[in-house]
């Protein structure tokens, strides 16, 4: 009861401060951030993450320590903070042998031996760093350290576990390239105009052009 209450005011406050709505059951930490015009699913779990301008994240997600950019979609089931274990030098793979945070309710360790999780940024804020426009299929899962590029499209069912280039899709068990969205010309353009960071306005006024990836691009020429 208690943590429902907590949740209820953490919500109310990023309700008042930012532009996002929660789904049922959903539960977030204060140390979130929202740029706005956000959608949280239900029972989605968010945790010590950035969230940028429109990007929803549907239900059933578990995150944290994730940093997404503007105008992503993020489909259903979708994990990251899955962590890493010794796969060699260490005898055992179990962390009572190198961490101290008893996983397994002890440990052997009084000191971390081995990093068990990978950061994109040298503060050590972020797991994971998804870019704008960033559609992300159902079922996927993210490892540490990896940042996906703008206009990137994961499929679903997906185990992530390298970084993705900007406007590549990619799919499979670990995940591959299956084809770049456009032509290398048009991706450098896109790049250049980097749209997510006009005003919101100026998206709104001119959403047309987005229809046609050609069209846009001489709009902005």
């Amino acid at each position: 009861m208690l943590k429902q209450i907590k949740q209820y005011f953490i919500k109310y406050k990023l309700r008042t401060r930012s532009d996002v709505s929660f789904g049922l059951k959903s539960a977030v930490s204060l140390s979130c951030s929202f740029e706005g015009k956000n959608v949280i699913g239900a029972n989605t779990s968010l945790m010590n993450s950035s969230i940028g301008l429109a990007t929803y994240i549907s239900g059933n997600c578990k995150l944290n320590k994730i940093k997404i950019g503007r105008f992503c979609s993020i489909g259903q089931n979708i994990v990251n903070d899955v962590g890493r274990h010794p796969s060699s030098v260490f005898v055992s793979t179990h962390p009572c042998f190198f961490s101290p945070d008893k996983q397994a309710g002890f440990t052997f360790s009084n000191k971390n031996l081995f990093e068990e999780h990978l950061y994109i940024d040298s503060e050590k804020k972020f797991y994971v760093e998804i870019g704008n426009d960033v559609w992300i299929g159902n079922n996927v899962t993210l490892f540490d350290g990896i940042k996906i590029g703008d206009g990137a499209i994961i499929a679903s069912g997906a185990i992530v576990t390298k970084d993705v280039e900007p406007y590549s899709i990619v799919g499979g068990i670990p995940a591959k390239l299956i084809r770049m969205r456009f032509t290398e010309k048009q991706i450098i353009s896109l790049k250049n105009i980097k749209w997510w960071a006009k005003d919101f306005k100026w998206i709104k006024e001119n959403f047309a052009f987005f229809s046609d990836i050609n069209r846009l691009i001489d709009f902005i020429k």
